[in-house]
């Protein structure tokens, strides 16, 4: 493992919050209509998995002042898959 265990933790962390809001707040009715899919849960999945990655590749910038090396990227990608089953399962709901 090539991440800080504290820059882990906190990611971690964000996922789980970020989840649990996305929990209490719902999704638009208009998502399947304005982004035109049929299957709004799996967009929605693949956005929340976006913005995660996203938003950790980000941090991790701020925090280094750098660029991840590809181990350091893969690490964050994993650390987002780790939630995988409890993402899928509540976006599943959506379909």
């Amino acid at each position: 493992m090539t991440l800080d265990p504290e820059f882990s933790k906190q990611t971690t962390e964000l996922i789980q919050q970020t989840l649990e809001l996305y929990k209490s707040a719902g999704a638009s009715p208009r998502v399947g209509e304005a982004w035109g899919c049929e299957n709004v849960g799996d967009f929605l999945c693949g956005f929340f998995v976006g913005e995660m990655v996203g938003s950790a590749l980000s941090a991790f910038q701020v925090v280094h002042q750098r660029e991840p090396t590809p181990d350091e990227h893969l690490e964050i990608i994993e650390l987002v898959e780790s939630h995988s089953k409890e993402i899928k399962e509540f976006f599943a709901k959506f379909n």
